[in-house]
């Protein structure tokens, strides 16, 4: 029977745990096998508050993705929304992250920051080699990554996320935040005309509204804006960004908001693109989106790591591997 390689990739973040079951097919590309995902609970801005709520979410995708497989394994890589060291691994040092992981009866085979995770998935050989940012726009959290002369050089995590985009939608406009993030999702920063208007629902039994469109979009570009400075004000510090040739890459939840290359090209005053995973098999094309690169990584991560350890055969060594 041939000796098949599974690699389980698990993404803990600040708004979700994903979980991702794959094999290890030619040349390392994963096919994705097996997929969970809920909501991150006991979790607030990448600290954990409630250990056990986590560890049921960790569990509970962990579960998803075993049923869907129809496997079950203990081992994952696991991406985490902290910075990391300039290799891009990560230790676990927050006890309460540590508890929750084992209450999952999860083993960790490796760990690292998610936007290391994320350029796994994102970045190919050129990008790394020519100088190129990778900004990871999560929920709660920015994610920074330098990669030069194919290595990351810098990691920063910055505390605001496309979160704090709905919530100040939901203050500004006295509603709900599943309709800030509504109203985010479908306005983005695309300027609407002056005459458009939203129909915006009341909370606590308040008869709807009607705002003018343009007083949302200004709210999103406010904080988009402010989050691209802060961006800008970190990298600045310690990286010239003329000197990198490749570029900003967008990726994370973040980067699906309409309209945020025109802005981040303009704030960081260079080439910006929003980057998708590559090179795994997966049979629903939304696995695919940004959202999800931090997990995908890790699951290309230890796919190479298969190839490495049978010696990355072709030809007839790779035939006869097969059957081994």
């Amino acid at each position: 029977m041939a000796r098949k390689h599974i690699i389980g990739g698990l993404d803990i973040g600040t708004t979700k745990v994903v979980s991702v079951i794959a094999e290890a097919g030619l040349h390392g590309h994963p096919v994705i096998k097996g997929w969970g995902e809920c909501a991150a609970l006991g979790i607030r801005k990448g600290v954990v508050i409630d250990k056990t709520s986590l560890g049921k979410s960790i569990a509970h995708a962990v579960g998803m993705a075993q049923a869907m497989a129809g496997l079950s394994i203990k081992e994952f890589y696991c991406s985490l929304p902290y910075a990391s060291q300039p290799a891009g691994t990560c230790e676990i040092t927050d006890v309460q992250l540590y508890e929750a992981i084992a209450m999952a009866g999860v083993t960790i085979r490796q760990a690292f920051s998610s936007v290391i995770a994320s350029a796994e998935a994102i970045l190919n050989h050129t990008h790394k080699h020519i100088g190129t940012v990778l900004i990871d726009l999560g929920g709660a959290l920015t994610g920074l990554a330098v990669y030069n002369q194919g290595e990351p050089v810098l990691t920063r995590m910055l505390p605001v996320g496309s979160e704090h985009i709905t919530s100040d939608l939901a203050l500004c406009l006295r509603t709900s935040l599943s309709e800030g993030e509504r109203i985010k999702r479908s306005l983005g920063l695309l300027r609407p005309d002056s005459s458009t208007t939203l129909t915006i629902s009341g909370v606590g039994g308040r008869a709807n509204r009607t705002v003018p469109a343009c007083t949302a979009s200004d709210i999103i570009k406010s904080r988009s804006q402010e989050i691209f400075e802060l961006v800008y004000q970190a990298l600045s510090q310690h990286v010239r960004l003329a000197s990198l040739t490749g570029g900003v890459i967008l990726t994370g939840g973040g980067s699906l908001l309409k309209g945020i290359v025109d802005l981040a090209a303009c704030q960081m005053n260079c080439p910006v693109a929003v980057g998708h995973p590559v090179k795994l098999a997966m049979s629903q094309e939304e696995w695919g989106s940004p959202v999800y690169a931090s997990v995908l990584g890790m699951v290309l991560y230890g796919a190479k790591g298969s190839t490495r350890r049978t010696g990355n055969q072709t030809g007839w060594r790779e035939v006869i591997s097969r059957f081994i």
